[in-house]
């Protein structure tokens, strides 16, 4: 005999298959493929923090406002928080990856899944200090043109001296507050960092390559993501990214079960920068 907890359990099953199959009819963004127990965490998470008592409820709003579904896609994003949210990486990336784009005339960089443009900007200051941010052109793309839309802005929230110790700890030669202006309990990123970069709406699930690129950072973005649609981007990344470029992920992610593992070498042990040999 099925209990009132059974019950409940299938019925929000019910309600959320329909939330997604809405979401991906309406709008294209098709989230039903990521891995269910983490969406179902954050979707949860949002329902509490949207004051909704159903995911029916929030189905009826998410289907007729596109803010919504905005709000929806940054409650998904996996989005560092701060600059330089992960110091290690970045002094990895100084000690693997730029001392060989140093010796190429034109570098071009693709940020998939760049939430609202942190790490995007952390990559910025890191090739600007390595003298390299002259020839390179840095594409940032997310799936939400409402994150992407705070990315373009190029403010965040004042960096605390907690940001400015994991600048340095990241490597950096100067002072964070040398890259942005003050403005209240803002930070306005400067110009120079801003004006080339190109932010671009892209959903790794559905879209294509656009380009060809000698370094794509995917880091934390596709561990929401089930096996099949994990490594069905994974080939996504392996065509957009040219022969001896770098792809770059988190800590947390591996390339060990992905069909093109064998064409990457690992430069460091911690798995997170990979070059493609093959």
């Amino acid at each position: 005999m099925t209990g009132p907890g059974a019950r409940g359990a299938e019925l929000e099953a019910l309600e959320v298959d329909l939330l997604l199959e809405g979401v991906a009819r309406q709008w294209g963004f098709d989230l039903r493929s990521r891995s269910r127990p983490q969406l179902l965490r954050r979707l949860r998470h949002h329902l509490r923090e949207e004051r909704l008592d159903s995911f029916s409820a929030l189905q009826a709003r998410v289907l007729h406002d596109a803010e919504a579904l905005d709000a929806l896609l940054r409650t998904l994003s996996c989005t560092p928080p701060a600059l330089f949210a992960e110091t290690a990486f970045f002094r990895d990336f100084r000690a693997r990856v730029v001392p060989v784009l140093r010796t190429w005339p034109s570098v071009r960089v693709w940020h998939a899944g760049c939430g609202t443009g942190e790490d995007t900007y952390a990559l910025a200051i890191l090739l600007q200090e390595e003298g390299l941010w002259g020839k390179c052109r840095l594409y940032a793309s997310d799936a939400s043109e409402g994150l992407l839309a705070d990315a373009r802005t190029g403010v965040l929230p004042l960096p605390t001296q907690e940001d400015a110790d994991r600048y340095l700890e990241a490597g950096g030669k100067g002072a964070l507050c040398d890259y942005y202006t003050r403005d209240g309990n803002w930070a306005l990123l400067q110009p120079r960092l801003r004006d080339r970069i190109f932010f671009t709406q892209h959903n790794l699930a559905t879209d294509g390559s656009f380009n060809e690129f000698h370094v794509i950072v995917c880091r934390d973005t596709l561990l929401t993501f089930n096996r099949a649609l994990h490594d069905h981007i994974h080939g996504r990344l392996f065509e957009s990214l040219a022969r001896f470029g770098f792809l770059c992920l988190g800590r947390k992610e591996s390339l060990a079960r992905t069909p093109h593992a064998g064409a990457y070498e690992l430069l460091e042990d911690r798995g997170r920068i990979f070059r493609r040999v093959a």
